[in-house]
C-alpha cells in the first residue's frame, strides 16, 4: 500500500535531528554525525542531504566547523515538502498529477477516458495530500505514544 521509501524515511529521521539543533539553538551537524548517531549508511545519507539542501529544506556550510542546518522552523516543513524533495511528485494512480504538473508519456491509465472512479481516486488523492501537507516537522519531532485499540465491549464481535 502506500509506504515511505528507505530515502524518505532517513530523511525523516537526519531533519528530525536538526530541528531539535535548531531548537537547541545549536549549530551545524555533519552528515557523518547524523550518520554515527542513527547508524545509517553514509554515502546515502551525504546524497539525501544534498537533495534537501538543493530543495531548500537544509543549508550547509562547508569547512571544518559547517554542516547542516535545518532552514525554517520545524513547524514550517511539511511531510509533503519532504517528500517531494526526495521522491518527486507524488501519484495514487497515474491519472492523479499535481495541478503544475502534465501527466507523464507512457504512464497514463488505457482506461482512463471511461474509467468510473476516476474522479473518487482523484479526490482521495487530493485528500491525501492535504493531509500529508497538514503534518510538519515538529510533529514527527514529538514522542507521541502510539493509539490504543479502543476496549470492545464483551460479546462484541473483534
Amino acid at each position: 500500500m502506500l509506504q515511505l521509501t528507505r530515502k524518505t524515511e532517513y530523511a525523516l529521521i537526519a531533519l528530525s535531528h536538526l530541528g531539535r539543533r535548531r531548537l537547541a539553538e545549536e549549530g551545524p551537524a555533519s552528515a557523518r554525525s547524523i550518520a554515527e548517531a542513527y547508524r545509517l549508511p553514509l554515502p546515502l545519507l551525504m546524497n539525501i542531504l544534498k537533495e534537501l539542501a538543493q530543495a531548500g529544506l537544509l543549508t550547509s556550510t562547508r569547512g571544518a566547523t559547517g554542516g547542516y542546518v535545518l532552514a525554517a522552523e520545524p513547524a514550517e516543513v511539511s511531510l509533503l515538502q519532504v517528500v517531494h524533495a526526495i521522491e518527486g511528485p507524488v501519484k495514487l494512480t497515474p491519472c492523479c498529477h499535481d495541478e503544475d504538473t502534465l501527466p507523464i508519456v507512457g504512464q497514463s491509465c488505457s482506461v482512463e477516458e471511461n474509467c468510473p472512479i476516476q474522479g473518487p481516486i482523484r479526490a482521495l488523492h487530493r485528500r491525501i495530500l492535504g493531509f500529508v501537507a497538514d503534518v510538519t516537522l515538529e510533529e514527527l519531532m514529538t514522542d507521541l505514544p502510539e493509539a490504543e485499540p479502543e476496549p470492545q465491549p464483551v460479546g462484541a464481535p473483534a
